[in-house]
């Protein structure tokens, strides 16, 4: 009795969690609204969804790992994040496949396609063809090829830690192959791209477009690659199945043979083992890149079959129109939207039946090439630790490692000692940092839809006479507080660098140029004013508020000096004060890029310069962050972080682009000027 009454009870739980007829997706928050509307959309189903936000789809892994939601749509790079999460039991219970090849086992299969004839009958033969490529960094035509050709003792080795690791593969094809056509950015870096295009420019003679070697180009791509073999002297073309049979008119899945002027006879696929197999026939492919799909967690599979139903009804309900739901919260395309049932299994055992693991873990040889980033709290060392795994799944590299230090200047000693690579810092933090640890920039943050840096800029209100610095003195400022750039240091260099005030005691001149007082918040610190002088005129604008923008709106100063990342504070009655004009003048809040004090230093990564190449240093978080800018609904790297704000990247924050020298020049300069000036 005892026994039926325990099994009861486990069968009225399971159908109270798992009976029910409703399931939790989890959404990137961006997509919430996009969610809620597919709730809307009526199906022949009862089964109910209910959406779960989360920060990115990273965060959603978690959420279905630890039962707060029930599944999620995953990208095969998404699956390998969730196959090292630890103690995780995810399942993946749908493909997503084309209706022109509903019971294709993978999305395509990367296969290397030669003329008949050519006199090879293995791999290393290969060695000092013309071979044609869809493109950097893409499957078929460059991750696969990579993979396999590496193993091959006559391919050039990739672990000259003298250059980085996307150097090294770029130094090996170029080696390996007489010519090729591998378009695209090659680089993160405009300059380092341009760089290795100029010295690797073999790579690009076999392009339409040899010059530019980018998209668009009639070689690229996987008809492109088929096109640069059968038209422009190629020798070998690796690309996938179903172009090669388009490319030659053969039958696709549930698309009949169509004409073609290209003659598939003429062609054969080389397989790994040296063997040809004709164009017409079963091809044999080496890699294969798995189906999209949905992601569980083990527990629903005591219930899939309504949820599975509900999905698939959903697919037909917006396949036609493929309103926004359709894309962002399902993760379905115009073309990748047939839902197919599959015996529900890992992600790690599907991934690797398309030996698609091998290509995620893709080396370059040992020893790896890894970039330590140093971080100061147990959250950023969670954040990069997460990073890296997503960068490595995106086949991004050198490695990055994450270290850990209590403080900012640990970190940055950590640095100059070698025992870490990189370190952020924050404000004039660099040039300090450069003085004190002899680091200097490796690339920096960048910020809006223009993904600009910061500026320094002065605020005054329409209306008013002001057109140059002289026209304010006498009169009253506020401040961004004492410890910021566009606050403190910008103005006060200002004045110096243009010979107003005299270096020495520079807040006492500079108190009194704006003579009718001043609100500089946290002037008045301890750790500011060591040695507790008058700062009287400082803090006598300061009212219960003391943001600048307040500040003018209670007329309590003339002008703010602020960041440009403040300018949505204050309304169309303000303009900005143009000090960088020789001329002086007057312009809208927009035009900060043109219109400023100075441009001030965002956070920056700091790197010693005796140790791994800038280039090597910078690839892995500027690769990432290029990749992520149009999607952060996959890892959005730059927002809140486990309830936590500016964690490693600054929340507002949009992108990262390379320190220039001359920029870094000015801020050592601005630094050995204020750092005489004291307080008063």
């Amino acid at each position: 009795m005892a026994f039926k009454l325990a099994t009861l009870i486990a069968l009225t739980c399971v159908s109270c969690i798992y009976g029910k007829s409703t399931y939790k997706i989890c959404v990137p928050m961006k997509y919430l609204k996009d969610c809620e509307q597919m709730l809307e959309v009526p199906t022949k189903s009862k089964t109910q969804l209910e959406c779960v936000p989360a920060r990115d789809r990273m965060e959603c892994l978690n959420y279905v790992q630890q039962r707060q939601a029930d599944f999620v749509p995953a990208d095969p790079e998404d699956m390998y994040v969730a196959s090292k999460i630890p103690n995780q039991d995810f399942v993946l219970f749908q493909e997503y496949r084309t209706d022109e090849e509903p019971d294709a086992p993978f999305r395509y299969e990367a296969v290397i396609v030669i003329h008949k004839d050519l006199p090879i009958n293995n791999l290393d033969q290969l060695k000092g063809l013309k071979s044609c490529h869809t493109g950097v960094n893409r499957n078929v035509g460059y991750k696969v090829p990579l993979t396999m050709l590496m193993k091959r003792a006559v391919f050039p080795k990739m672990n000259d830690h003298s250059i980085s690791p996307k150097e090294n593969e770029l130094r090996a094809l170029s080696t390996f192959f007489k010519q090729s056509c591998i378009v695209g950015e090659w680089s993160p870096d405009p300059k380092t791209n341009s760089a290795w295009k100029s010295q690797y420019k073999q790579l690009c003679q076999m392009c339409e477009h040899p010059d530019k070697c980018n998209y668009p180009d009639i070689y690229s791509g996987y008809e492109g690659a088929l096109r640069c073999l059968a038209h422009n002297n190629g020798e070998v073309a690796f690309t996938k199945v179903i172009f090669t049979r388009k490319f030659f008119g053969l039958p696709v899945g549930t698309t009949p043979a169509s004409p073609s002027s290209e003659n598939p006879d003429e062609f054969a696929y080389l397989c790994v083992d040296g063997s040809k197999v004709p164009v017409r026939d079963k091809p044999c492919s080496w890699a294969a890149r798995p189906w999209q799909g949905l992601l569980g967690h083990n527990d629903i599979l005591a219930k899939i079959t309504p949820l599975r139903e509900k999905v698939k009804q959903l697919s037909e309900a917006g396949a036609s129109t493929r309103p926004d739901w359709f894309t962002y919260v399902l993760g379905l395309s115009e073309k990748i939207h047939h839902v197919a049932d599959n015996i529900p299994i890992k992600p790690i055992d599907y991934l690797n039946k398309a030996n698609y693991t091998e290509v995620i873990e893709r080396g370059h040889g040992a020893p790896e090439l890894v970039v330590r980033l140093c971080v100061i709290s147990n959250v950023a060392l969670a954040k990069c630790r997460l990073i890296s795994t997503v960068a490595f799944s995106r086949d991004i590299r050198p490695i990055l490692d994450c270290v850990q230090e209590a403080t900012e200047d640990e970190c940055l000693k950590r640095v100059q000692d070698n025992g870490a690579d990189l370190a952020s810092v924050d404000d004039m933090g660099v040039a300090s940092a450069a003085k004190k640890y002899n680091l200097h920039p490796v690339f920096h943050e960048v910020y809006g839809k223009d993904r600009n840096p910061k500026y320094a800029v002065a605020v005054v209100k329409k209306g008013t006479s002001y057109n140059k610095i002289e026209d304010l003195r006498g009169k009253r400022s506020c401040h961004n507080s004492y410890g910021t750039f566009s606050g403190r240091v910008a103005p006060l260099f200002y004045l110096i660098n243009k010979g107003i005030i005299q270096p020495g005691q520079c807040f006492t001149n500079f108190a009194n140029f704006f003579s009718g007082g001043s609100c500089l918040p946290g002037i008045d610190k301890p750790e500011n004013n060591p040695k507790g002088d008058d700062v009287s005129a400082f803090k006598k604008q300061c009212g219960t508020d003391n943001s600048p923008a307040k500040c003018l709106q209670e007329d309590r100063a003339d002008v703010a000096f602020v960041s440009s990342a403040d300018l949505s504070s204050f309304d169309n009655n303000y303009e900005l004060l143009c000090l960088n004009r020789e001329s002086g003048g007057r312009d809208s809040l927009d035009k900060f890029t043109t219109c400023n004090v100075a441009m001030a230093p965002s956070r920056t990564w700091m790197a010693a310069k005796d140790y791994l190449s800038d280039v090597s240093i910078a690839f892995t978080p500027l690769s990432l962050a290029k990749l992520l800018y149009t999607r952060i609904d996959l890892l959005n790297i730059y927002g809140e972080f486990l309830k936590n704000n500016n964690i490693i990247f600054n929340n507002d924050a949009t992108g990262l682009a390379t320190t220039e020298k001359l920029d870094f020049d000015k801020y050592k300069t601005i630094h050995d000027v204020i750092s005489n000036c004291g307080v008063v």
